[in-house]
């Protein structure tokens, strides 16, 4: 995990999983992708790209993406624990 998060931004940590962001730009577009890491283990990545947004509103996309995903795991994992 270490390694991969030396290439991109200060994690922020959100439900105990560790989302860390990076955008560029190159021309007159935007990339950036928003890695997901629980307990040192990387578990996802999300990808966006955009030839009309800057990078701060791809980056607050990706961040709101991140957590959406994150939310859902936390809804499946508490439907499929045993109660």
């Amino acid at each position: 995990m270490e390694e991969a998060m030396k290439a991109t931004s200060e994690p922020i940590v959100y439900r105990d999983v560790a989302i860390a962001i990076k955008v560029e730009k190159a021309g007159a577009h935007v990339f950036g992708h928003a890695d997901l890491f629980k307990k040192d283990q990387f578990k996802g990545r999300i990808s966006l790209g955009s030839a009309r947004a800057r990078s701060k509103e791809v980056r607050d996309r990706l961040r709101c993406l991140a957590k959406a995903k994150v939310d859902v795991w936390t809804t499946v994992e508490s439907i499929a624990a045993p109660h």
